[in-house]
């Protein structure tokens, strides 16, 4: 069963064509990944989610609903979303931020929101405001705002971003036992192999090619897209994960 669907996603900013007719399928219950060159195109698609940028062409179901059918709280109700941006006009504590995502009443909603804190060790930030916190800190709590929310499906923006790298493995690691569907933007394409059950990668407001980390990230389709020689590998002397081999060296496109 498919989560989400994108059909022939098409999207303009500024007179500009970003997106070149996309589509996109999300799994239920996995992990799927969008990887690509910087202003490929990769945050502008998963905003059209939302309408932060709307598209011109094409549909977006969810449940097999199409999301201009759902509305904006129905589809919040359906859809958690942690952007790149973590910025904040107020100085809300950490607290009154993830509360503003669940619906209960008081007694309830301090049980419900104080779990996921600790779950994801920032208990301790919890009256703290929200704008003393690090870039990484705040990504965190905007992730304990998604999963407050209850929703069984998370759309991330470049997730990482910000975290140090022991922060970015425990929280790709939650997200993956969490049992939820993710849909995650990522630039590590590390990263992206060890965690993602399947790949999507652009280039120039296209995806070029979908499938498993090794199907996708072969040494072809790395030297092609991003310009560097490396390629995914199934290793088992690394617990059987995949892994990839990187060389630091640029080649001619």
């Amino acid at each position: 069963m498919m989560k989400a669907e994108y059909r022939n996603i098409h999207a303009a900013l500024g007179g500009r064509e970003i997106l070149k007719g996309i589509s996109l399928q999300v799994p239920e219950g996995g992990m799927t990944g969008i990887i690509g060159p910087n202003g490929c195109g990769k945050s502008t698609f998963v905003k059209t989610t939302f309408g932060i940028c709307p598209y011109q062409q094409g549909e977006i179901l969810v449940d097999g609903i199409p999301v201009k059918q759902l509305g904006r709280k129905k589809l919040a109700a359906r859809v958690g979303y942690v952007g790149q941006d973590a910025g904040t006009v107020f100085n809300f504590s950490v607290y009154e931020v993830v509360a503003m995502a669940v619906n209960l009443r008081r007694s309830g909603k301090t049980a419900v929101i104080r779990k996921v804190l600790s779950d994801l060790h920032i208990l301790h930030l919890e009256e703290r405001g929200i704008q003393t916190l690090s870039g990484g800190e705040r990504k965190m709590v905007f992730l304990a705002r998604a999963i407050v929310q209850g929703v069984d499906f998370i759309i991330l923006d470049e997730p990482t971003n910000h975290l140090d790298i022991s922060r970015q493995l425990f929280l790709l690691d939650y997200l993956k036992r969490s049992g939820k569907t993710v849909l995650v933007v990522l630039h590590d394409l590390r990263l992206a192999a060890h965690y993602c059950d399947r790949l999507y990668l652009m280039r120039d407001g296209e995806a070029v090619c979908s499938g498993t980390p090794l199907e996708v990230l072969t040494e072809e389709n790395v030297k092609r897209v991003f310009g560097v020689s490396g390629q995914a590998i199934y290793s088992d002397e690394e617990g059987g994960d995949f892994c990839l081999h990187m060389k630091a060296r640029q080649t001619a496109h």
